[in-house]
C-alpha cells in the first residue's frame, strides 16, 4: 500500500477526492458505468490499487449492484494482497450478500468469519448473523447461534426474547411438552417479563390457575409499569379462584410503587372500602385526570350535589377522553409510538422497550416526587 493511499484511508470523506489516478487515467467511481469484468480485467488487482477496488465495491454495493460489489470483493480476496485479511473480505462480501437478501449465501461467510476470525471481525460477523437470523424468524437457529457464539450483551434480553419468539413457534406447531421447557429456560435468565406473561397464559390454558396468578403478579413485582396488560388478566382469575381480598391486598402494595389509576380501577371493581381519607384523596386527584370513567364516575357518586343529568353529561365527556381511546404504546429508547402491543421495536430494535404512554409518564412523575 503506498503512501497516498495509507493517508487517503484515514482522511475524513469530505476531504478525500472523488477521483482516482489508476494507469495515469482518472477515473471519477462516484459515476461509474462501465462493464466491471472488462475494467478489472483491464486494471488486476494490486497492492497499489486495491483501495480503489474497495471503494468501487463500496459504489456498486450503494448502487444496489450487489452482483458486481461481490466480483469485486472476491477479486481482492483471489489476489492474496499483503495488508488484506481473507475475514475482512469475507466480510464484505457477506454484507453485499445481506444487502442484495441472499441470505443464505450470506450465513455461509459469516460461519466461516466466526469459525476463523480474531475477536473484532467475529463480532461484526456475530451480530450480522444473528440480524439475518432475526430478520428470516429463524427462532431456533438464532438461539443457537447466541448459544454457541454470544457476544458480551447478547445473551440477555435479547436471548430471552428469541426464546420467546421460538415459544410461539413451538405453539402454532401444539408443542407444548417443548414450549414449557423453552419458557422455562427464559425465565432463569431473569430479565424482562415477556416469558413470564407467555407462562401465566401457558398455565391458564392448562387450568393451572393459581400458578397462572403467582406469574402475573411476579410481572407486576418486576415490572409494575405492565398493569395494562396484567390486570385483566389478574382480575378475571381473582374471581374464578375467590382470591379477591388477596388481589386488592397485593394491589393497595403495587400501588404505592406505581399510582395508576389502572391499578385504581381495579381496586374500585374489587369492591374493597375506598372511604379512607387516603384512598379518597386518590380517587379525587384520579377522577380530576379524567383518564378513567369508572374512577370518576365513583368520585362523582359521592358528590351529592350534583344532578343525575349533569353527570352523565360529565361522564361522557371523561370517556371521550379516557386512556381507552388515548393510551398508546411508546418505545422509551427511540421514542417510537403504535397502537398496538408489540414487543421489539421497529424503529430501534429495542426489546421490550414498549409500553404504556400513560405508565410510563406516571414512572417519571413517581421518580422525581422521591
Amino acid at each position: 500500500m503506498n503512501l497516498v493511499t495509507y493517508i487517503s484511508k484515514y482522511l475524513p470523506a469530505s476531504l478525500r477526492s472523488k477521483r482516482f489516478l489508476l494507469d495515469q487515467k482518472h477515473f471519477d467511481l462516484t459515476s461509474f458505468k462501465g462493464d466491471v469484468s472488462e475494467w478489472m480485467q483491464k486494471y488486476p488487482v494490486s497492492e497499489e490499487n486495491a483501495e480503489i477496488h474497495l471503494a468501487l465495491a463500496e459504489l456498486f454495493r450503494r448502487r444496489g449492484e450487489f452482483d458486481k460489489a461481490v466480483a469485486v470483493h472476491e477479486a481482492i480476496a483471489s489476489a492474496n494482497l499483503a495488508g488484506y485479511k481473507e475475514e475482512e473480505l469475507l466480510l464484505e462480501m457477506a454484507q453485499d450478500y445481506y444487502a442484495a437478501g441472499i441470505l443464505g449465501h450470506a450465513e455461509v461467510l459469516l460461519e466461516k468469519v466466526l469459525q476463523t476470525a480474531g475477536e473484532e471481525h467475529s463480532k461484526i460477523a456475530f451480530r450480522l448473523w444473528l440480524s439475518i437470523l432475526e430478520r428470516e424468524q429463524e427462532w431456533g437457529k438464532a438461539i443457537a447461534l447466541v448459544e454457541q457464539f454470544g457476544q458480551p450483551g447478547s445473551g440477555g434480553i435479547r436471548l430471552v426474547n428469541l426464546y420467546c419468539e421460538y415459544a410461539l413457534e413451538l405453539k402454532r406447531q401444539g408443542d407444548v411438552a417443548q414450549l414449557a421447557k423453552v419458557l422455562k429456560k427464559a425465565r432463569r435468565l431473569t430479565l424482562g417479563v415477556r416469558a413470564s406473561l407467555m407462562s401465566a397464559e401457558l398455565a391458564t390454558a392448562q387450568n393451572r390457575l393459581k400458578e397462572s396468578i403467582k406469574f402475573y403478579r411476579d410481572v407486576l413485582i418486576r415490572d409494575p409499569l405492565r398493569s395494562d396488560i396484567v390486570l385483566p388478566a389478574l382480575k378475571h382469575l381473582s374471581h374464578m379462584t375467590k382470591s379477591q381480598e388477596a388481589l386488592s391486598d397485593f394491589l393497595k402494595g403495587l400501588y404505592q410503587t406505581q399510582p395508576s389509576v389502572r391499578i385504581l380501577e381495579a381496586l374500585i371493581e374489587l369492591n374493597i372500602d375506598m372511604s379512607a381519607h387516603y384512598w379518597a384523596a386518590e380517587i379525587e386527584h384520579h377522577a380530576k385526570q379524567g383518564r378513567s370513567k369508572k374512577v370518576f364516575d365513583h368520585w362523582l357518586d359521592g358528590v351529592g350535589s350534583i344532578e343525575n343529568e349533569a353527570k352523565f353529561v360529565i361522564g361522557e365527556l371523561v370517556h371521550s377522553r379516557s386512556l381507552v381511546r388515548f393510551d398508546r404504546q411508546k418505545c422509551y429508547q427511540c421514542g417510537f409510538q403504535t397502537d398496538q402491543l408489540i414487543w421489539q421495536c421497529p424503529q430501534c430494535d429495542g426489546w421490550e422497550t414498549l409500553y404504556s404512554r400513560y405508565e410510563l409518564k406516571i414512572s417519571r412523575q413517581t421518580s422525581k416526587q422521591r
